[in-house]
């Protein structure tokens, strides 16, 4: 049986057309239940629920007090008997087949969640929808799914999006098994305003699956309509922007550190993912790559200072006063995968931070990030580049070679200098105007650390 889950704060009326249409399924009401969670709502939600009880197995459930839809989801899967389960919004209006479609048969090998579609109805296609569904001619070309994008024929898996399928999982219109809904641990009940909490659940299935996004599958097929209501888009996006620093914190791996808002967004980010990938386990096995011991001398930090240094192997060259990224060793709590573009780090936690050619293949707008926070949480940051470790772009993405460049347009707002450079390695030091000093004793100019060039 599939349990469907449907939390709601107010929207009656959406709530009343959702229902309706789950009552014209395809499917006999023996194969599904309903389960409406009534967040504390100030519409009489239990009314709308009583005028489907004879037409639907159907539940009402009541929080006493508002608690965010996280934890409404958890309550209906906690009230839910089936062992499939449905996500759906109070404002997912279901085509007719839609419970069909997520209905899995038994020995079904499929990919364990589903992510149906959903269309944003113009006004002539929400009336349209209440006579019968428009077909897909009839939609108009900014209703689609934003994630309506080709793929090979047969493909089960997000073949565009190759290992980001978790960032597209949207709680509108989405099935899983109730065991793996409790394997990850549900709805993280911290996410109380609207936003990102059903990506932080779908990123917990990726997770769990040993990042694997063969586990995730698109059905257009699948399909609900979006039920029109009233949105204050610029206040809900401002409500989500402490829930970025949030993920990071949360997960310190750079799968969360690049997603951006508003969600329009996320496919540049997917598409963008995998190339930082292919070039970061690049230059893990260039040969030419400097360790961090040579750039330890060259730099000539001082042995107070508190630095942050992120790359290949920097744990093996780290002071006692230093904090180590090192994409070198394995994952784990005291170990981040970050690329430094958003950190979880306080303000002004470093007098140093030092990246180590990570940050050549990064993108204007992410390599951008990087300086911003970079600058953040240190006075000062030093920028590594090997060079004799270059790519060439046909190979994928390709890196930062022009220093010259780079420091044409990072000079109108910063402090930018190559402050060493010999055969193997240059290092450019940025520093806000008047705020690297203090962190700073004279760094050395090429040809003044002897034997830079050597462990």
């Amino acid at each position: 049986m599939l349990s469907v889950i449907i939390p709601t704060y107010n929207q009656a009326r959406c709530l009343d057309l959702t229902l309706r249409s789950l009552v014209g399924q395809t499917t006999g009401r023996e194969q599904f239940e309903v389960i409406v969670v009534d967040d504390a709502s100030t519409q009489d939600i239990r009314a709308v629920v009583a005028r489907y009880q004879a037409d639907l197995r159907l539940r009402h459930v009541r929080h006493a007090a508002n608690r965010g839809r996280s934890a409404a989801r958890n309550t209906g899967v906690t009230e839910a008997r089936g062992e499939w389960l449905l996500l759906m919004d109070a404002d997912s209006y279901a085509a007719p087949d839609l419970v069909e479609r997520h209905l899995r048969r038994p020995g079904d090998a499929g990919p364990e969640v589903v992510y149906g579609r959903r269309i944003e109805p113009s006004w002539g296609t929400f009336a349209r929808l209440q006579q019968s569904v428009p077909t897909e001619d009839e939609l108009l070309p900014m209703e689609g799914d934003h994630r309506d994008l080709p793929q090979p024929e047969g493909s089960p898996v997000f073949d565009v999006y190759r290992r980001t399928a978790w960032m597209f999982g949207f709680t509108h219109n989405l099935s899983l098994p109730r065991e793996l809904y409790l394997q990850v641990g549900g709805f993280d009940e911290a996410f109380v305003e609207w936003g990102y909490e059903d990506t932080d659940f779908t990123y917990r299935i990726y997770r769990h699956f040993g990042r694997d996004s063969s586990r995730f599958r698109y059905d257009p097929q699948a399909l609900c309509y979006h039920t029109p209501h009233f949105r204050d888009w610029a206040t809900e996006w401002e409500n989500t922007k402490p829930v970025l620093p949030y993920l990071v914190r949360k997960y310190r791996h750079y799968d969360v550190e690049f997603f951006t808002h508003p969600s329009d967004h996320h496919r540049r980010v997917a598409r963008t993912l995998p190339f930082y990938e292919d070039c970061r386990e690049f230059i893990r096995d260039h040969p030419d790559r400097v360790t961090a011991g040579m750039v330890r001398k060259a730099i000539d930090l001082p042995d107070t200072a508190r630095s942050l240094w992120i790359g290949f192997d920097v744990r093996s060259a780290a002071t006692a006063t230093a904090t180590c990224i090192d994409h070198a060793l394995p994952f784990g709590a005291d170990n981040p995968h970050l690329f430094g573009v958003r950190t979880p780090y306080e303000d002004g936690s470093f007098d140093y931070v030092v990246h180590l050619d990570l940050w050549r293949m990064l993108t204007p707008i992410d390599l951008s990030g990087l300086i911003l926070d970079s600058l953040r949480i240190a006075d000062v940051a030093l920028l590594v580049q090997s060079q004799r470790l270059r790519r060439d772009p046909a190979e994928g993405i390709g890196m930062i070679d022009d220093l010259e460049y780079f420091l044409s347009i990072v000079r109108p707002r910063y402090e930018a200098a190559v402050t060493y450079e010999d055969d193997e390695l240059a290092v450019v030091r940025l520093a806000r105007p008047g705020h690297g000093r203090s962190a700073d004793r004279a760094a050395p100019r090429a040809g003044q650390a002897e034997n830079a060039g050597q462990q």
